[in-house]
């Protein structure tokens, strides 16, 4: 999705400011500590402690302090290849947000800036697997950022329970009890939120178990289908190609050709 250019860490300089210019590349930005006043492309833009900011390549950029002193950030410069660009087609010149995961992502640029420094053995391929799992967080924080944060917390303890207890019958009923909800709330906020409901979760969650188990265990089929709350190994198999784009049938002779 990227290529690593450069990254940066901003520590408390009072005397910071960027002339006007195009940026180069695309740049993800953290802001632990202060403001910073942007211009970009003649439009203002304050940044603080907890923002994060994806500015776009080619956009003209001048930056300084806020009136009250020197401020800390973190920035990772990278160009995007085509899957990148279509994710952040609708970006415009510039997003901000307010960063859900902060502690979280300001860990991962502080081990980003310390493997970019360091130069040990291999540090390419741990910061470039950052920069990713950093750009990664970001699309997912501007698709959570449209909803609140009851309805994050409600549908995460129904994404918890459903993984904890897929190898057994889930009704929606029992999921809208779970979080004192309606089971049409819980059907169509969960989809909203995932992207499926949380039936297609739960298959998915088994999918991905069987998968595992028949790469990795001696059980059969019709074993890994009963375990994993199938009472119809037909169905197992229908569910299983629908989600995966072959049978679990494929996956035996992919364990005979490895024995």
């Amino acid at each position: 999705m990227l290529e690593l250019v450069s990254v940066y860490l901003d520590d408390m300089d009072p005397n910071w400011h960027k002339e006007e210019e195009a940026t180069l590349t695309d740049i993800l930005i953290l802001m632990t500590h202060g403001r910073v006043h942007y211009m970009l492309n003649g439009e203002t833009l304050t940044v603080e402690k907890g923002d994060l900011l994806l500015i776009r390549k080619g956009v003209m950029r001048a930056g300084e302090n806020a009136q009250e002193g020197a401020h800390q950030k973190y920035s990772v410069h990278f160009h995007l290849n085509e899957r990148g660009h279509e994710l952040f087609a609708d970006a415009g010149t510039h997003l901000r947000l307010k960063a859900r995961s902060y502690d979280y992502m300001k860990q991962r640029f502080a081990i980003l800036t310390q493997q970019w420094f360091g130069q040990r053995m291999y540090a390419d391929v741990i910061c470039t697997g950052i920069a990713h799992e950093l750009l990664g967080g970001f699309l997912q924080e501007t698709v959570e950022s449209r909803f609140t944060s009851v309805k994050l917390r409600l549908m995460s303890e129904v994404q918890n329970y459903i993984a904890a207890h897929y190898r057994e019958p889930i009704r929606i009923e029992e999921l809208a009890q779970l979080v004192d909800r309606a089971p049409n709330y819980v059907t169509q906020s969960f989809k909203e939120v995932t992207g499926l409901t949380p039936i297609s979760y739960m298959h998915q969650v088994r999918v991905h178990a069987a998968r595992d188990l028949i790469l990795n265990t001696r059980m059969t089929i019709r074993e890994v289908s009963d375990f994993l709350g199938y009472s119809d190994q037909a169905h197992f198999n229908r569910v299983f190609k629908k989600m995966m784009g072959y049978p679990p049938s494929s996956l035996i002779r992919e364990v005979q050709r490895r024995s």
